[in-house]
């Protein structure tokens, strides 16, 4: 009897190592982000993009009022969760008529670094540039998907006010300024 216990305390020792070990080498799926936010008040309602980028794997996806950027990792289990708990940043949702770019700034105080994220709407917009009191940071990550288009830029540091988003066209035009308005002809 005692050596049927032992066995079976064994066996089932290996099942679930086994089982989390298949859960650690899986990817995050669409699944996975709506599950997270089930209990929120405002569940995501699409996920567009889940993609590693830079070792890290990120998700953008929206509910009702917003679109979200966040980072995911695994727990000791395996299952998918956000980093820290929560969003790196966030913009409204849906849109306004007029809108060329929505975005916001927020900082991850975990690695003291800030995220300038939005939504680039206007389609001759190929290139932004955030502009703070630190510096101006060329080259945010451009991430199309779903017929979405957002940007990503990562600096260290807080984040610092005022922020300029700048949108720029192919040939290299301003066309988008956060700080004032753009008059195209």
């Amino acid at each position: 009897m005692t050596k049927k216990i032992v066995l079976g305390i064994i066996l089932t020792a290996i099942i679930c190592s086994l089982i989390i070990t298949y859960k650690h080498l899986q990817q995050p799926m669409e699944n996975d982000v709506l599950n997270i936010t089930k209990n929120w008040s405002e569940v995501a309602e699409e996920a567009y993009l889940i993609k590693e980028i830079d070792e890290q794997w990120l998700t953008i996806f929206r509910n009702s009022q917003s679109i979200m950027i966040a980072e995911l990792k695994q727990n000791w289990l395996g299952t998918w969760i956000l980093s820290e708990g929560r969003t790196l940043s966030s913009t409204y949702y849906p849109s306004l008529k007029d809108d060329q770019i929505t975005w916001s700034a927020s900082g991850k105080s975990k690695d003291n670094a800030s995220y300038y994220f939005g939504e680039v709407i206007d389609p001759e917009i190929v290139k932004i540039t955030v502009e703070t009191q630190k510096g101006t940071f060329e080259n945010a990550l451009f991430i199309e998907t779903e017929g979405h288009r957002f940007f990503l830029k990562r600096t260290d540091g807080s984040v610092y006010l005022p922020v300029n988003i700048s949108g720029y066209s192919k040939s290299g035009e301003l066309i988008f300024s956060s700080k004032s308005p753009i008059k195209r002809e």
